[in-house]
């Protein structure tokens, strides 16, 4: 009868797992904390650029680092991807 292997421990592969597991847990203890993005309380009293039912336009450069929204009564941008807190309100209109 032939005898089946399920599981073959060699040193090889012990080496490997043992390096991956250290890998692993380098990369995670050295790696930066996540962080949310907080949700903004109340934007509507900071940019209010476009009516209730009114439309926007978003633009975005190539790079995706600046953001644009313009709408009827200003246009905002962003110099930091979008995020929460990097919004300048750049015209205003009447």
């Amino acid at each position: 009868m032939t005898d089946r292997v399920i599981f073959r421990l060699t040193l090889r592969g012990l080496c490997m797992t043992v390096a991956l597991g250290l890998l692993v847990m380098a990369l995670a203890l050295l790696a930066r904390p996540l962080r949310a993005q907080k949700a903004q309380e109340s934007y509507k009293d900071k940019f209010t650029i476009a009516e209730e039912a009114g439309g926007v336009a978003i633009a975005a450069s190539s790079d995706g680092k600046y953001v644009y929204v313009a709408g009827r009564n200003g246009v905002i941008v962003s110099d930091d991807f979008g995020k929460t807190g990097s919004w300048v309100q750049t015209v205003r209109m009447k």
